[in-house]
């Protein structure tokens, strides 16, 4: 009862961790168990037989619970068997409390100080060395296997174990959950600085397109008509309004450009298939380099915020293409299939060069891998020298 009150409520990022632990030291103390039982049928050990017997199975059936999910069971069910058959029925039925039976005890103070948040170790490491002490007096008492001495060493080593081992774990969690704070801290940090760059990129392009484009366009057709006030016969002047005139045009391609990158009006309004085919096209007039884009699947429905996140990453990793491949044509696939939306941008250029040193990370990278993980994505890079890289990346969507 008392370890059923100390026990902590596990909660869920730490289950898988916790899970994986009792799994380990569960397959563990059976196998040791096995061994002993062995032992005890082959010396005729009956009662110590029949322990480890109850032992194993209550073994199994904590793997059992462990199984389902249900961790507090599990941790229950170790904790009673191992105190319960492994001291008191050993001590009582037959030969226990030997050196190598001794040495299991720190390794389930090791597991619990693990498993257990402070209060409840103390009073668990209090159970161990309290059990250990009853059932070391009663072989003393009984003469059978011990004495006294030995089972005073015991204890004492048992405490040190405890106080050690205790502090040593309490001081790591400690770190551990310091650690992950800062870690979702950060995380935290990088969302709300993703979400304000897009926000502070739809204010700029809509700036752009609602304010500075309509001025270069009035500018441009106040051009248009001051050359046409201009006589025929000054050449130099009409020729000079024309270049004037194709500047503010360029200018304001280059305007309407700049605001389609910073915010792609025509992700909301034609989806994310044809917003990408746009951006490739584009991307192939302004950098020579020839992108195919595969589309499979239907894209509707798709959330704007997974759109624009593969959006997104298209352009960084188009980019990377520009800057480190050196070729002259790259490939774009995206499929969505069983509720999941993959984007591949692949090339055949120089790759990544292997190196003993870790290669350096660059901010787009880091972009992209922030941006995926928002969106609770994965993401992949497969490359190698001289034969090309490759960027995976696959969205529940």
């Amino acid at each position: 009862m008392l370890i059923w009150a100390l026990l902590p409520r596990f909660a869920d990022e730490e289950k898988t961790r916790a899970g994986r632990t009792l799994c380990f030291l569960s397959l563990g103390l059976m196998a040791m168990g096995s061994f002993s039982l062995v032992q005890a049928w082959h010396y005729g050990w009956t009662g110590a037989a029949y322990t480890l017997g109850v032992e194993n199975l209550c073994l199994i059936a904590a793997l059992g619970f462990n199984r389902r999910g249900q961790i507090e069971w599990a941790t229950r069910i170790i904790c009673l068997s191992e105190l319960g058959c492994g001291l008191l029925l050993t001590s009582l039925f037959g030969p226990g409390f030997s050196d190598e039976a001794m040495l299991l005890f720190p390794l389930i103070l090791v597991t619990a100080a693990i498993l257990l948040d402070w209060r409840s170790y103390i009073g668990f490491a209090a159970l161990v060395v309290v059990s250990v002490a009853c059932s070391g007096f009663i072989l003393a008492a009984t003469g059978t296997t011990t004495r006294y001495a030995r089972v005073v060493n015991v204890i004492n080593i048992l405490l040190v174990t405890a106080v050690a081992v205790g502090l040593l774990a309490h001081n790591l969690k400690k770190s551990l959950l310091q650690s992950r704070e800062a870690e979702r801290e950060i995380r935290a940090l990088s969302a709300r600085l993703i979400s304000a760059q897009e926000e502070e990129r739809t204010r700029i392009a809509r700036e752009l397109h609602d304010d500075l484009s309509q001025q270069v366009a009035a500018m441009s057709i106040g051009m248009g008509i001051l050359k046409n006030q201009i006589r025929p016969q000054q050449v130099d002047a009409r020729a000079q309004s024309d270049r004037i005139q194709q500047k503010l045009v360029n200018v304001a391609e280059s305007i309407r450009r700049l605001s389609h990158e910073l915010h792609p009006a025509v992700l909301e309004h034609s989806g994310l298939a044809a917003a990408l085919q746009t951006y490739c096209s584009e991307f192939g007039l302004l950098t020579g380099i020839r992108v195919s884009l595969q589309s499979r699947g239907s894209f509707e429905g798709v959330p704007i915020p997974v759109a624009l996140c593969i959006y997104r990453i298209t352009q960084e990793a188009l980019q990377n293409v520009a800057k480190h491949a050196n070729v002259a044509e790259a490939e774009v696939e995206l499929r969505r299939s069983d509720g999941i939306l993959c984007l591949s941008v692949s090339d055949r250029g120089t790759g990544i060069e292997a190196s003993g040193a870790t290669p350096r990370v660059g901010l787009g990278l880091v972009s992209i891998k922030e941006r995926t993980r928002l969106v609770n994505g994965t993401f992949e890079i497969q490359s190698k020298p001289n034969q090309g890289t490759t960027v995976l990346v696959r969205i529940p969507a």
